[in-house]
């Protein structure tokens, strides 16, 4: 079925569609506004483009000659775009927040979160879309991790400040009560205790504890100087751990290194024995989970001279230590937490 331009805006009130095209205005004056109509572009020709209204049972065709613009809807840009190309949802993103489609913009950066190919100021626009959407305590996270990756952002510290502030207001407690209930305790894995150095043998840096203001959550923050090593390396000592029973080690990593590291697991028993699994590449600038297997023969060590994955952790009963090496001689800031083992 086709149709003239009367006959689409016509059709119009019932698009499910939001591609928009405006027509070149009647008048003279180029800057004045055209005829918008709404629905889906369809086939895109190289004088003309093929447009479907009311619920694609109409259809017209539209010269380019007498477009003065075209706004595709967000569904409309996803579908030329593969879903593992996060570089490109991102973009899509951005257009969204440009365009005040919040909700949509929220949709695609959530679904863009840990992957790689994404811009460094996502969670910051992120953290603006649920703002908008006074959806305060996901604003305070996203704006709290973009500073951890983006320390000399002054605009965004103060709204951590503030909005910190709104999301955990201090208790007040009752007149004539002294007991002050505290904020929810939050519940802190390996990351909340034990020494944590930077091994010597590795790139120079520190580490050091310090807690999520939008959680209050205890993490290790390590901040790595470069250096011509092949790696850094972080360990932990503490209570020795049994890990007998223990299948897999859980934890969340945060770093803003310009592009993806390669992280890798050790375990040290009471032998001194140091088993490395295979590397894991982490992107950068978002909260990335990682489940790491601890069974199998999926170690190197000093008993096969670190050549092959194909050694069982030794020991397992009584580990002394845990080590993170990241395979890097950039410098950068890491997040370590939620460290647990199941």
């Amino acid at each position: 079925m086709r149709y003239g331009l009367a006959g689409v805006v016509l059709c119009c009130g019932a698009m499910v569609w939001a591609d928009t095209v405006e027509m070149k205005p009647e008048s003279k004056d180029p800057d004045a506004p055209g005829l918008k109509l709404e629905g889906k572009v369809d086939k895109e020709l190289d004088d003309a483009i093929i447009f479907l209204v009311y619920n694609e049972s109409g259809r017209v065709r539209i010269p380019r000659n007498k477009i003065k613009n075209i706004e595709y809807d967000v569904d409309t840009q996803l579908e030329k775009i593969p879903e593992d190309d996060f570089a490109g949802r991102y973009k899509v993103g951005v257009w969204a927040v440009q365009k005040g489609k919040f909700p949509e913009a929220i949709k695609l950066f959530e679904s863009c979160i840990g992957q790689e190919g994404v811009g460094q100021d996502m969670l910051k626009l992120l953290g603006y879309c649920y703002e908008q959407r006074q959806m305060l305590d996901k604003a305070l996270q996203s704006y709290s991790d973009y500073l951890k990756a983006n320390p000399t952002d002054k605009e965004i510290e103060e709204k951590v400040a503030k909005l910190t502030k709104e999301v955990n207001p201090e208790p007040v407690a009752a007149a004539g009560d002294e007991t002050k209930v505290g904020k929810p305790k939050t519940m802190d894995g390996l990351e909340g205790d034990g020494l944590w150095v930077m091994e010597r043998w590795g790139n120079p840096g520190a580490v050091q504890f310090t807690t999520d203001p939008a959680t209050g959550s205890k993490m290790v923050v390590i901040q790595e100087q470069g250096g011509t090593q092949e790696k850094a390396a972080i360990s932990r000592t503490g209570q020795p751990l049994n890990l007998t029973d223990s299948k897999q080690m859980v934890f969340r990593v945060f770093h803003n290194s310009a592009a993806p590291v390669p992280l890798a697991i050790a375990f040290i028993n009471a032998a001194g024995e140091f088993h490395e699994t295979r590397q894991i590449r982490v992107p950068a600038n978002s909260w990335v989970p990682i489940t790491q297997n601890i069974e199998g023969k999926i170690y190197k060590a000093n008993r096969n001279n670190f050549k092959d994955y194909d050694l069982e952790l030794e020991g397992r009963e009584r580990v002394n230590r845990i080590a993170f090496l990241v395979y890097s001689q950039k410098a950068f800031t890491m997040y370590l937490d939620a460290i647990f083992f199941k």
